[in-house]
């Protein structure tokens, strides 16, 4: 039995144009948060499964662009435009529903770990994350998992960036399911 996993939109995140006159030459410039809609669809009998990140783009990644309360685990590369890095952002596990209720993250740092509590913001693999239904950080068991993925980007300094051409956000992380 495999899981079925699909994202709104096929996962893109689209920034549109982003005026460079918006960007300021010396801070990281913060953009405002989108969302993705996240199905995962494990057939009838229920099981507990896991969710892990990987950046597909981890040499691009601005360090220090998420700014405080962010781990660099945390941080995902934005891709790089001209040779220069064009930024960062963060994803976070929100709105977590099975067919019998809401659910909470847990996170655990690698295979074999303690699952604990966990804020949804997601570390990159070998860090997994999986979800609770009780007050105990234990996976639940589920058929079916929905839910939205928050995408923070940050653009790095226009000092920073090569601006004579137009700059592409190229942000790429892959998402696996398995069973636990």
């Amino acid at each position: 039995m495999a899981c079925n996993l699909s994202l709104a939109g096929s996962g893109v995140v689209d920034y549109q144009t982003i005026p460079a006159a918006s960007l300021s030459p010396t801070q990281f410039t913060p953009l405002v948060a989108k969302t993705v809609g996240l199905n995962i669809n494990c057939g009838q009998a229920p099981a507990q499964f896991r969710v892990a990140l990987t950046d597909l783009q981890p040499a691009s990644k601005v360090t220090g662009i998420l700014g405080a309360g962010f781990s660099e685990a945390q941080n995902y590369g934005l891709g790089l435009a001209n040779g220069k890095r064009t930024g960062g952002y963060s994803v976070t596990l929100k709105n977590l529903q099975s067919s019998s209720g809401a659910l909470s993250p847990i996170m655990r740092s690698s295979q074999g770990a303690s699952w604990q509590n966990s804020d949804g913001v997601v570390a990159q693999s070998p860090v997994q994350y999986s979800w609770r239904s009780g007050t105990t950080a234990v996976p639940a068991s589920i058929t079916s998992l929905t839910g939205t993925l928050e995408v923070k980007a940050v653009i790095n300094r226009t000092q920073d960036l090569d601006l004579t051409r137009d700059v592409t956000l190229d942000g790429r992380t892959s998402l696996s399911v398995d069973y636990i």
